[in-house]
């Protein structure tokens, strides 16, 4: 047991008991008057001296690296020291076969059955005081030879963690070090993710999961310190109650008995976890944890040094990067500055599509097309390939299709054609070695080169359209004096008015109601109408120039053209607007024929009224002014009843014949109605044979175009006759004065 310590005084028959003896006090007593120097040596001397004076063989043990050690000494009963080492100061142990003096390091221990009488027992305690002075000597010493070469270690670690610059490479380097610093057995650094740490680094670890470690707040010994901030251990890790359970079975995989971690702290903040784990029973001292944290801190500084060292180089390497795509742009700007002034140069000195496509090629020495609206190859250049790559025709495409496809003959650029508002083709170029910067902005100028082009043609187009269309309205509805200098500019033009001329009058007739479905704007019904007189101006083969639109109404003249040809041209124009425009209902009507110019204004009064016919009708779409009948006296204006030209038409030809045949195919014509349309009858009344009456019959089917098996051919020329009756001037003789012959029947 413990007991206070005292300075001990020899009795003064000290030397003369039993068991002693002069010459053993005396060797006790002028070893304790030395200063001993050597460790072992001493301890033996000791160990020696203590024996003879103790009449039994004694043991010297030291506390040494938190444990006893013999240090000389064959006695027994050394399992009996303390376990937690030395005792306290101003503290003995004196017991049955020990003695031990706080706070030396220092203890005897001898066979306890062996008694040793109070003398003795002071004069161990001086040995055992005498030894501790050595030892506390030596341990300063050496604890201070410990700390410089910490020191120094930790100096080159340090040193050469701040020299690492990649982050990934430090976070190992980190591992590596701190593993042998430690002399532990695994050794990672985690690095925090928002609410998580994770493994960046980790070495002599057996299974892969340890590499992959993730740990939040509270989880394992790293969680704990995620959650403390504080350095954290465990002296036996399976077993220790202040972790988490988490990753026990990983420690059981690792075979993990002790571990140590400490914060990773930058600026205050914690960025990490550094830990340590060994494989054998052993105890984290506090001086593992202050080298811990005093590696952590370096290595927190280094982890700094490198991302700032990573950012800089990011930057860096940023930088040149934007140095070279300002380069690359500066170099694409200025090539495509010298095409662009290349095409502005063919716009302007009135170089179409073709010329365009030719300088694009030279100047890029690439691939090129220009495609119009129906996808048809308008224009085009190899450049210096003798065959081209590009197809003869692609499908249309709305908006101009995808601006960058990738095919077997290379990448394509595409762009749109606009002109006036519309879509009027593409453009495609084949790119063949040029950056994708240079061929997006050369396509772009391309388009726009051509629609300049276009809107140049346009423009000229434009003004002859305008032109033209000045001219047709003076043909149709100025005076007399403006009609014929009308038709003087129609020649300048190359507009011929040569034979029979129709004038043809079509009529938009639901543009409302498909802009209210569709939710049209002014815009778009206004493109729609333009391309109605587009078609009619520039339909394959069958255009017309002098055309004219104004609201919903298209107002044209055609030249040469019989009742059939008039109708199919009319029509094709329909279906060929109807191709874009499906819903479109468009209504047409035709004039007669007229060979002078003079005459167009009633051309157009006749195309009018066969417009208004099919209009009110219906049922026909497409009518002919010559198709009506009398049902055109009903539609016709006012001033211009047309009342002889109706009759005319009828009986015209038939006056001719009879005049020059000496024939009675007028009277013929009137004696068939009198007589209820029998020809036997008419044959009877005229005294002619019925084959006769047959055969003019026919003859004037030919000559005027009238069936008169059909009830509206009968009933035309009946009325035609009828009116020709009431216009006659008869004389008192019963002769009509304007020529016209007597329609009365022959005399008997």
């Amino acid at each position: 047991m413990a007991v206070e310590s005292a300075d001990v005084t020899l009795p003064a028959d000290a030397g003369r008991g039993d068991r002693t003896s002069d010459k053993t006090w005396r060797g006790l007593l002028g070893l304790l008057e030395t200063v001993p120097t050597d460790l072992a040596e001493a301890a033996g001397d000791l160990a020696a001296s203590a024996s003879l004076l103790a009449g039994t063989p004694v043991t010297v043990a030291g506390w040494m690296d938190r444990r006893w050690r013999k240090l000389a000494g064959s006695g027994t009963g050394f399992a009996g020291l303390p376990r937690g080492g030395p005792p306290r100061v101003d503290t003995t142990i004196d017991r049955a076969g020990l003695i031990a003096c706080g706070p030396g390091p220092v203890a005897l221990c001898w066979d306890p059955d062996d008694p040793v009488d109070a003398a003795t027992r002071g004069a161990l305690r001086q040995g055992c005081v005498w030894l501790s002075l050595l030892v506390m000597g030596q341990a300063a010493g050496s604890e201070a030879d410990v700390v410089t070469v910490e020191a120094e270690v930790i100096q080159e670690v340090s040193r050469q963690l701040l020299s690492e610059r990649d982050v990934d490479q430090l976070l190992r380097s980190i591992s590596e070090r701190t593993l042998r610093l430690l002399e532990s057995d695994i050794c990672g650094v985690m690095l925090r993710e928002e609410d998580v740490v994770r493994m960046r680094a980790c070495v002599g670890n057996r299974a892969s999961e340890t590499a992959r470690l993730r740990m939040h707040r509270g989880q394992g010994v790293a969680g704990l310190v995620f959650l403390t901030g504080e350095p954290a251990k465990v002296d036996s890790y399976l077993e220790d109650s202040t972790i988490s359970r988490d990753f026990m079975s990983l420690a059981a995989k690792e075979e993990a008995r002790s571990a140590l971690a400490v914060p990773l702290r930058l600026h205050g903040e914690l960025i990490g976890v550094l830990e340590v784990w060994r494989r054998r029973e052993s105890i984290f001292t506090e001086r593992d944890i202050r080298r811990m944290v005093i590696l952590a801190d370096f290595a927190t500084i280094a982890i700094d040094n490198a991302r700032l060292h990573d950012e800089q180089a990011q930057a860096v390497a940023e930088t040149a990067r934007a140095r070279d795509a300002l380069q690359q742009q500066v170099a694409v700007l200025n090539r495509t500055s010298a095409l662009q002034k290349e095409l502005l140069s063919t716009v302007i000195g009135g170089g179409g599509l073709p010329a365009i496509a030719r300088t694009v090629a030279a100047e890029l020495d690439t691939e090129i097309g220009v495609y119009g609206p129906d996808g048809g190859l308008v224009a085009s250049h190899s450049g210096r390939r003798l065959v081209t790559s590009l197809p003869a025709c692609v499908p249309p495409v709305a908006g101009g299709g995808r601006p960058r496809t990738v095919t077997r003959s290379g990448t394509l650029w595409a762009r749109p054609v606009h002109a006036d508002g519309d879509q009027v083709g593409h453009v495609i170029l084949l790119q063949d070695g040029q950056s994708d910067d240079m061929m997006d902005t050369v396509a772009t100028q391309v388009a726009m080169a051509c629609s300049l082009a276009l809107l140049r043609e346009r423009a000229a187009s434009r003004a002859r359209a305008e032109a033209a269309e000045q001219v047709l309205w003076d043909l149709l509805g100025g005076p007399v004096e403006h009609r014929l200098a009308a038709r003087t500019r129609a020649q300048q033009l190359g507009i011929g008015l040569g034979g029979g001329l129709r004038v043809l009058h079509g009529r938009v007739e639901n543009v409302a109601d498909l802009a209210a479905e569709h939710g049209w704007d002014t815009s778009q019904t206004d493109r729609l109408r333009r391309q109605v007189l587009r078609t009619v101006r520039t339909l394959e083969g069958r255009g017309l120039a002098l055309a004219s639109l104004r609201g919903d109404t298209v107002v044209a003249v055609a030249a040469d053209l019989d009742r059939v040809g008039a109708k199919e041209l009319v029509t094709a124009y329909s279906t060929a607007v109807h191709q874009e425009w499906p819903q479109l209902e468009m209504t047409w009507g035709i004039s007669r024929e007229h060979h002078e110019v003079l005459d167009l204004p009633s051309a157009l009064n006749e195309a009018r009224t066969a417009l208004a016919a099919a209009k009110r009708l219906g049922g026909e779409s497409v009518l002919l002014y010559e198709e009506l009948g009398i049902v055109r006296l009903l539609l016709g204006s006012g001033d211009d009843p047309d009342l002889q030209t109706f009759i005319e038409e009828v009986t015209g030809p038939l006056l001719a014949y009879d005049r020059d045949n000496d024939g009675s195919l007028i009277r013929t014509l009137r004696a068939f109605f009198d007589a209820d349309c029998s020809q036997r009858v008419a044959a009877e009344r005229l005294y002619v044979h019925h084959k006769t009456l047959r055969y003019r019959l026919e003859r004037i089917r030919q000559l005027t175009g009238l069936d008169l098996s059909r009830h509206e051919d009968r009933m035309r020329a009946d009325f035609a006759l009828r009116l020709m009756q009431v216009n006659q001037a008869v004389q008192a003789d019963g002769t009509p004065d304007d020529g016209f012959p007597d329609l009365r029947p022959e005399p008997t």
